[in-house]
C-alpha cells in the first residue's frame, strides 16, 4: 500500500520528523526515535484491527536499523502487566525479487525454528505469493504459569520494501477465533465473510468496516 512505501522510503533515506512520541524505547537518537514514531503510526491501523490503539513500545533491533519491533496495547493498559499485546516487527527489503526471495526466505525460516524450538507450535500454515516468496501463518504457545502467551502471527510482504510478522498475543486467555480470521484474511485466506466487523453510522445501519489490506499479491498455499 502506498503508505508503507512512503514510511519506508522515509526510513531508508534518514528522513525526519518531530521526535515528539508517548511510546519507550531505548533508542536515544532524536532521529531514531523519529522513525520509529512515524513507523508506528504507518502500522497503527493494523494494531486497531486487534483493537491495540496505543504504541507502547518501539526499537530497532538491529545494528543497520532495518528491523524494527512494535508494541501496541489496548487503550488504557500497560506494556509491561499486558494481558493483550499485539506486536509487528518491521524488515527492510531491497526491493529486488533476486534478492528478497532469499531473505524472506531465511527469515521465514529462522521465525519458524525459533517457535518450534521454544515454544508449542499449534498450526503452521506455508503460502507463497506471485512472486514466490514465503509467507506463512502460525499459532503457538510459549512460556509457563502465569506468564503463558498464546500467540498467533503472519509473515508475509507488506510493500515493496518491507515485510513483517504481525502477531497478536494472549496472557490469560486464548487468542479469539476473531483474531486468526483477521491474520488470515491479511494473506487472502479468511473463510468467505468471516472476519468482517461492523460499525454503526449516525442513523444506527451497520456497515462493513473495511480492514487493512496488506499483501502486494494474494498468496497461495504452496505444495
Amino acid at each position: 500500500m502506498k503508505f508503507l512505501r512512503i514510511f519506508m522510503i522515509c526510513a531508508l533515506l534518514g528522513l525526519t520528523a518531530a521526535p515528539a512520541h508517548a511510546f519507550e524505547t531505548p533508542a536515544s537518537s532524536p532521529e531514531l526515535v523519529a522513525k520509529l514514531k512515524d513507523m508506528g503510526d504507518v502500522f497503527a491501523p493494523v494494531a486497531g484491527d486487534f483493537g491495540c490503539t496505543q504504541l507502547t513500545w518501539a526499537n530497532f533491533t538491529d545494528p543497520q536499523y532495518r528491523t524494527a519491533q512494535l508494541e501496541y496495547v489496548p487503550a488504557g493498559h500497560d506494556v509491561k502487566n499486558w494481558t493483550r499485546l499485539q506486536t509487528t516487527t518491521v524488515y527492510a527489503m531491497s526491493g529486488r525479487a533476486d534478492l528478497d526471495t532469499d531473505l524472506m526466505g531465511g527469515l521465514a525460516k529462522v521465525l519458524i525454528d525459533n517457535y518450534k524450538k521454544n515454544g508449542n507450535v499449534i498450526d503452521l500454515q506455508y503460502f507463497e505469493n506471485g512472486n514466490g516468496e514465503p509467507a506463512f501463518y502460525i499459532e503457538y504457545k510459549i512460556g509457563d504459569g502465569d506468564a503463558q502467551e498464546h500467540n498467533a502471527g503472519v509473515f508475509m510482504r507488506t510493500s515493496d520494501m518491507a515485510a513483517a510478522f504481525i502477531q497478536i498475543q494472549a496472557r490469560k486467555g486464548e487468542v479469539p477465533r476473531a483474531d486468526k480470521v483477521t491474520l488470515l484474511g491479511y494473506l487472502g485466506m479468511a473463510p468467505d465473510g468471516a472476519g468482517k466487523r461492523a460499525r454503526e453510522d449516525k442513523q444506527g445501519a451497520s456497515k462493513p468496516q473495511k480492514s487493512v489490506t496488506l499483501p502486494r499479491r494474494k498468496p497461495v498455499k504452496a505444495n
